[in-house]
């Protein structure tokens, strides 16, 4: 059936006459570019606190908050300051032990290391996890209490900043 028209049959036979014979395309391999990480991208590391943990963890902080704020400097926060406090604690080894009880109390605070960091020092394939045989929470636990106990014997909380 055809249309009624006859300028658009003739554009019909034209369109059929000159349809283009399609040969198969090689595939030409595309390179494939390998992003770059980010040098200030963090890993965040969640730890479990007891109730008191949390409170003594809490106080700190608002201790260094209260002698910063007198020096003129911006309060710290928090997650900073655990993070300071684990950085501090993986520099040095000679404070920490590793027999404290361990619990998953479901209340977690948190940390943000350094990407590289973490997979040096705590995650990667020879990281103190894997050295210790422990997971990287309750790896990150240890060493932010251990840091804690040595601060509560006398340890100045000026070093860690």
């Amino acid at each position: 059936m055809g249309y009624i028209n006859p300028l658009f049959n003739e554009q019909r036979i034209i369109k059929e006459q000159s349809k283009p014979v399609l040969l198969p395309e090689i595939k030409q391999e595309k390179k494939v570019k390998v992003r770059q990480i980010r040098a200030d991208k963090t890993h965040k590391l969640k730890f479990p606190v007891t109730n008191i943990e949390r409170m003594k963890l809490q106080s700190l902080c608002k201790q260094v908050q209260r002698s910063l704020k007198s020096k003129g400097v911006e309060p710290i926060q928090q997650t900073k300051l655990n993070t300071l406090l684990l950085h501090y604690g993986l520099n040095n080894p000679a404070i920490l032990e590793w027999d404290w009880p361990y619990k998953d109390s479901k209340h977690y605070m948190h940390t943000n290391l350094l990407e590289t960091v973490f997979e040096r020092e705590i995650g990667g394939p020879y990281g103190l996890a894997i050295r210790k045989g422990l997971s990287e929470r309750k790896t990150a636990y240890m060493v932010i209490m251990s840091v804690l106990k040595w601060l509560e014997g006398g340890g100045n909380i000026e070093e860690i900043f």
